[in-house]
């Protein structure tokens, strides 16, 4: 599925999720669940999260930001011992040498992923938006487990897991479900202020 698919899926969920809830918490969980929506491919230098992130949208240099911030989380953790900056760090190595839709397109990656933002968003009492994030990764997996490519789900294993029943990337049924759900987010916007 192509990034904008993602990220309505993203907001869809968010809209759904903060429905009535204060402003605020609704800016929050739909923000978290479209940044969940676009975290797995992080391991593509030309993901929608990297284009914003990489001053050069190429493996090379995916490879090289990604290293590097592994080391400096590794050196901070080496300094004060936080589970949360080995976890980053870990994380950063394997963004750095994964292929796309392999390690952040698996159960090892959600389960790392989450443990991140777990530690950081559950120390300060803000579930609601760790929910939003979670909801909001595995809704990408599920996505493209319905494309041709589908996802390495048991990486390291490197099988792909593919739906029998496709959707064409950037294809009819992937721009018809893209329209659904941005009226799905407008009506709801709309239900959510009368």
């Amino acid at each position: 599925m192509t990034g904008k698919t993602h990220m309505a899926i993203g907001m869809a969920i968010g809209f759904t999720l903060s429905f009535k809830k204060p402003i605020d918490t609704q800016l929050a969980i739909i923000t978290a669940s479209t940044i969940g929506a676009l975290a797995p491919d992080l391991d593509h230098p030309k993901g929608e999260l990297n284009q914003k992130l990489l001053l050069i949208n190429n493996n090379l240099f995916k490879t090289a930001f990604y290293l590097s911030i592994g080391l400096i989380f590794l050196y901070i953790y080496s300094q004060n011992k936080s589970p949360l900056f080995i976890l980053i760090g870990l994380f950063s190595f394997a963004l750095a040498v994964s292929n796309h839709r392999s390690f952040t397109h698996s159960i090892l990656g959600i389960i790392l992923f989450s443990a991140i933002i777990k530690f950081t968003l559950m120390e300060y009492g803000l579930s609601p938006i760790y929910k939003g994030f979670i909801i909001g990764y595995v809704s990408h997996l599920l996505a493209d487990y319905f494309t041709a490519k589908g996802i390495k789900l048991f990486y390291p294993v490197k099988t792909n897991i593919v739906f029998p029943l496709k959707v064409k990337t950037n294809g009819f049924a992937e721009k018809l479900i893209f329209s659904l759900l941005l009226a799905y987010c407008i009506v709801i916007l709309v239900l959510n202020f009368i």
